[in-house]
């Protein structure tokens, strides 16, 4: 295999077609997938950076991540100290959740040596089994290296000497700033004079995980680049594609198989690495709704391309607007939409990734099937149209007269019917017959403009989809509804997502935030509507409380938020 370079074009272009239609079917989920990184922690090394990272902990938790990775430029320019290096795998261990261990290098001025002791100490001598170890931080940004013979020449004395002490240990880089092919094909040349990705003299693999960081735009963005970034020429999705077509390469060459084969991670990544000076729920970076809607989609890009582990940078981070880069915000401790879109992903994506797709430009869907549940998250991007939608969970036309039109193949011959606001993301678990078992809404409107977590509804295993030839939902259980304009000028409408054959009575009730009833209203739904007007009432300009309940059924009874202004 020494003349892999001479192998013909034609084959290298059947590789690539072979992996862009791997990439086309369900794709298994990682389990270690969802990621974030430990920034911006109070201390690292001498360096005094007042980082709030250990009062969010549980947050990080909460947020369902899986793995965390202490690395970055901080920990590569000053060696952190032992105790701190525990203390951090300990703090991430006590919230169940996996450490990733960066060991320095920072243009030579950390040796091997030295990162074998980092290495003893944490495994042998404090028996911490730490698994995954990256090399380095940021070559062709950080130490300014154009070439893979730089990266090759401290990579692999490196590797060498740490799994000489622990050869269970998984090693990770180069850690590239983006996916520059300038360096890692050096690198993922098998057998070439850079290539790191066969063993040492000893009989361990230099390299287990191909890293590099993904940080899409630098805060001058527009909103319309946001929305079609991901799903452009030669983004994310191609650069993984051609990466996955050289590893499999590298896998044959070399022997690769079972679980030494080569992976991928991308351990930072964001919308951008900065955001502009006016970022906010509105705008277009890590502080906005639709960057929370980007992270969502940055990640099933990753799942679609069999992605190790993703690790989203950061938690909680800046002093100014512009840095505010965490998905907690640094000023006020809020969860952005950033964090929520993290949550609802990490929470309920499971199994195989599968890809979605839509009839409209602004709408982005996909899902995933774990054989028990079928995930479906749809993101409403439009800046002002609420859209009635149907989704088939399999690969068939949808039927129905619905403008939006959604597809996500698992199999399943069932069609589901809702409405999707402006600027909102929807995320649907089924059951594995296509019974809608639960809901998660989440809007600018309504839930990210009053800082509020997405709103959860379980159906207890209720089917509520509609099969091959079931026009109608056949039960008012469980039933959901959808306000709408909102936020709206006194006057809206409350839709049922089904309809009402037996005209059954359903009681519309009006809270303030204070829990006061201000108005009320018994309705039948006729084709599925009830105009509200609040025009003859004194009421303030506020977000106020939409309660609709079956009055043969108390029980059944659902709650949206509405903006009322003048």
């Amino acid at each position: 295999m020494k003349n892999i370079k001479n192998i013909p074009n034609i084959f290298l272009l059947i590789m690539s077609l072979f992996f862009a239609i791997q990439n086309i079917n369900a794709q298994p989920i990682a389990p270690n997938f969802f990621g974030q990184n430990a920034w911006m922690p109070d201390t690292i090394g001498t360096t005094v950076l007042g980082g709030k990272l250990h009062k969010n902990w549980s947050n990080i938790k909460d947020s369902k991540a899986v793995v965390i990775r202490f690395g970055g430029i901080a920990p590569d320019r000053d060696r952190p100290t032992n105790f701190q290096y525990i203390k951090m795998i300990d703090s991430v261990r006590a919230k169940g959740m996996e450490p990733i261990i960066q060991v320095p290098f920072h243009k030579w001025a950390y040796t091997a040596a030295q990162a074998a002791e980092i290495v003893t100490y944490i495994n042998i001598t404090k028996g911490r089994n730490i698994k995954y170890w990256v090399i380095g931080n940021e070559p062709d940004l950080d130490y300014a290296y154009t070439t893979a013979a730089q990266v090759a020449a401290y990579f692999k004395p490196f590797a060498s000497a740490m799994k000489a002490v622990d050869p269970s240990i998984l090693t990770i880089g180069p850690e590239c700033a983006w996916f520059n092919q300038g360096i890692i094909n050096g690198l993922t040349d098998p057998n070439g004079p850079d290539d790191i990705t066969g063993k040492d003299a000893a009989g361990h693999y230099y390299l287990d995980i191909v890293s590099f960081h993904s940080y899409a735009f630098d805060g001058s963005q527009t909103r319309d680049q946001v929305i079609s970034k991901l799903s452009s020429a030669n983004s994310l999705k191609d650069n993984l594609t051609y990466l996955n077509s050289r590893l499999a390469t590298c896998n044959t060459t070399h022997g690769r198989s079972g679980n030494s084969i080569l992976k991928t991670a991308i351990t930072e990544a964001n919308v951008g690495y900065k955001n502009s000076a006016t970022d906010d729920l509105n705008g277009t970076g890590v502080n906005s709704f639709v960057g929370g809607q980007f992270l969502a989609e940055l990640m099933s890009v990753g799942m679609k391309g069999g992605v190790n582990f993703m690790n989203i940078w950061s938690v909680v981070e800046g002093n100014n607007t512009q840095l505010n880069i965490g998905y907690i915000d640094a000023v006020t401790g809020n969860k952005k939409p950033a964090y929520y879109h993290f949550k609802m992903m990490a929470e309920n994506f499971k199994g195989t990734f599968i890809s979605g797709t839509t009839n409209l430009a602004n709408v982005k869907s996909f899902g995933s099937n774990s054989g028990q549940n079928i995930t479906v998250m749809v993101m409403n991007q439009d800046l002002s149209n609420n859209y009635h939608y149907t989704v088939r969970l399999n690969g068939n036309a949808v039927g129905g007269t619905n403008p939006l039109k959604i597809n996500v193949n698992a199999g399943v011959a069932v069609e589901y019917n809702d409405i999707i606001p402006a600027q909102s993301t929807m995320l649907l678990v089924f059951n594995a017959q296509g019974g809608l078992v639960k809901k998660i809404e989440y809007s600018l409107a309504q839930q990210a403009v009053a800082n509020m977590p997405p709103v959860v509804t379980n159906f207890n295993n209720v089917a509520t989809g509609t099969g091959e030839n079931d026009n109608d939902l056949g039960t008012l259980k469980g039933f959901n509804v959808n306000v709408f304009p909102n936020p709206a000028n006194s006057k809206f409408t409350v839709e049922l997502d089904r309809k009402n054959p037996e005209e059954k009575k359903f009681e519309i009730e009006i809270f303030d935030l204070m829990g006061r009833l201000i108005y009320t209203k018994t309705s039948v739904f006729s084709e599925r509507k009830q105009e509200i007007d609040l025009s003859g009432n004194s009421i303030a300009e506020a977000v106020y409380i939409v309660r609709v309940n079956e009055k043969e059924d108390r029980d059944n009874t659902r709650s949206e938020k509405v903006v009322i202004f003048k």
